[in-house]
Formats: structure tokens, C-alpha cells, sequence
């Protein structure tokens, strides 16, 4: 048998992570059933690499079981209102918990972390404020800034555990997020965070990520209901709108 060769390596990465991107941007929709000559042929690459990408989507929740048989279907997983308060009051959990190591940081590392925050923020702030904010960049920075604080105060375990669902929360994030509307509550509950890392409180550190993690998923669940029964399809709308612009 053939050893996988680096070049493998790489057009199986290279498979998951764009059948991933397709996702998370709703290129393929909640629900839909998928197969892997379809995604085989919208990659552009053979069935295996196909195969393999989907394997790892299942594991991450991105796709669901949808039947059994000889060739066990696959589709898109759904979204619903609760699911999506679920996994940001999930995330806001285990990022509480990871902001408490901000304590053990020496002074010149909380002071730091602070200042990479108070960047990224400032760059957040200038997208949202667009006429037409790109929704790509608004997601890329609101990442940036919890990836940041996990960096440099969580530890292992604790994002391991947030890797496991980032993936789908990256799917709410990219496509309802930036329909909340304006976002002076991020911006105030975000320098709560900034605030508690240069001061190097553990609970304050931690109270100030719950609850940002918290007031989003309330935020966010009603725009989802906002957006009605067909709120994927005008969301989706909406972003692609709004990237192409």
C-alpha cells in the first residue's frame, strides 16, 4: 500500500477546509442532503479526499447522519434559534473559564494581551461603522479578538474543548451576527473584557466573557426570529450582498 504522501496531505487539508468555508457561508443549506460525488465534483478533486473532508465535518457538527443503508446519507446540519443560544452560552462557559488564567499572567503579558485586544477592537469598530460592512471582515476580527484572550490566557484542555464547537458556531457567526444591527453592546462588553485583562482579575475576567457570550445569544436569537422562517435564505441574502459590494 502506498504511503500518504505530503502532497496527499495537502489535498485532503486543502478539501476540508473549502468544503468547510462552503459550510460555514451557507453555500450548501441546512439540511440539504449532500453526497460525496457532489462534493467530489464542486471541489474539484477525487471521491476520496471528498470522503475524508465530509468525515471530519460529521465529527465537527457541521454535517449530520441522515439515514443509513449500504451508503449512509449525510446532510447539512440544521439551525434553530436554540441550538444557536446553546452553543454562545456554551462557548460563553468555557471562555469564562479560559479568561480566568489572565491572573497568572505576568504584568507585561496582561498589558500585552491588551493591547493586541484594544487593536483588533479598533479595527472591529472601523468595519461595523461601514455604510456596507463586509461580513468576511467583521467575522475575521470578532474571531481575532476571543482567539487572542484563549490564546494567551486559556489553557490546553480548555481550548480543545472550545475548538470542538467553533465550527459551528463560526456558521452563526458569519451569517447572522452582522444582522444584529448596530453593535454598541459588543463594544461596551468588549472593553469590560480589555478592562479585566489589564487589571488581571480572574472574576472579573471571567464575568465580563460570560456575559458577552450571553447578551450575544439573546442579541442573535432575535435577529434569527426577526428573519422568520426563511431567515436562512435572506440571511444568506443579505452577507452575499454585502461581501460582494
Amino acid at each position: 500500500m502506498r504511503a500518504a504522501s505530503d502532497t496527499d496531505s495537502e489535498h485532503l487539508a486543502s478539501a476540508y477546509e473549502r468544503l468547510r468555508s462552503l459550510v460555514i457561508r451557507g453555500r450548501f443549506l441546512p439540511g440539504a442532503r449532500v453526497t460525496e460525488a457532489e462534493v467530489a465534483e464542486r471541489l474539484g478533486v477525487s471521491r476520496t479526499p471528498a470522503r475524508q473532508a465530509m468525515q471530519r465535518l460529521l465529527l465537527e457538527g457541521l454535517m449530520v447522519p441522515a439515514g443509513g443503508g449500504l451508503r449512509p446519507r449525510v446532510s447539512i446540519a440544521p439551525l434553530s434559534v436554540e441550538s444557536a443560544r446553546e452553543l454562545y452560552q456554551s462557548a460563553g462557559v468555557l471562555e469564562g473559564l479560559g479568561a480566568r488564567g489572565v491572573e497568572a499572567l505576568g504584568d507585561q503579558a496582561r498589558a500585552r494581551c491588551a493591547s493586541r485586544l484594544e487593536r483588533i477592537e479598533a479595527e472591529f469598530h472601523t468595519e461595523a461603522e461601514r455604510t456596507t460592512p463586509n461580513p468576511d471582515r467583521l467575522f475575521e476580527l470578532h474571531g481575532a479578538f476571543h482567539r487572542t484572550l484563549m490564546d494567551d490566557c486559556a489553557g490546553s484542555h480548555t481550548r480543545a474543548l472550545l475548538g470542538t464547537i467553533r465550527p459551528q458556531l463560526d456558521r452563526i457567526e458569519w451569517l447572522y451576527a452582522p444582522l444584529i444591527g448596530r453593535f454598541e453592546a459588543t463594544y461596551e462588553e468588549h472593553q469590560a473584557i480589555i478592562d479585566a485583562v489589564r487589571g488581571g482579575r480572574a472574576d472579573a475576567a471571567e464575568q465580563a466573557v460570560r456575559s458577552n457570550w450571553f447578551a450575544a445569544a439573546e442579541r442573535l436569537a432575535a435577529a434569527m426570529q426577526r428573519l422568520g422562517e426563511d431567515g436562512f435564505a435572506r440571511a444568506l441574502a443579505i452577507q452575499l450582498a454585502s461581501a460582494e459590494a
